[in-house]
């Protein structure tokens, strides 16, 4: 799985919708785009809930990324995927 972080800071006039599609360089478990806190938001504690709501109006706006399919991009979405594939595998040497 890859994961593409800080997608909100990348170059003006650029974007990750090819990678998070899988066009660039196919991954078998797919790409997931994530905001992530700044170090501004550490600094001032600013809760984690709070970023993440923040995470998901960010993308629901973005004119590009609120195009795309679900599932691929958000904290919470990568943290369903790498749930079920910890599942997965603790499954499979159950």
């Amino acid at each position: 799985i890859g994961v593409i972080t800080k997608i909100d800071i990348m170059d003006q006039g650029t974007d990750a919708v090819k990678m998070l599609r899988g066009e660039d360089i196919p991954l078998r478990l797919g790409y997931v785009g994530v905001k992530m806190r700044n170090q501004q938001d550490i600094t001032n504690n600013k809760p984690v809930k709070v970023s993440l709501k923040e995470e998901r109006e960010w993308f629901d706006n973005h004119r590009l990324y609120n195009k795309l399919p679900p599932g691929l991009v958000g904290t919470d979405t990568l943290i369903t995927k790498l749930t079920q594939i910890l599942f997965k595998h603790i499954r499979r040497f159950l």
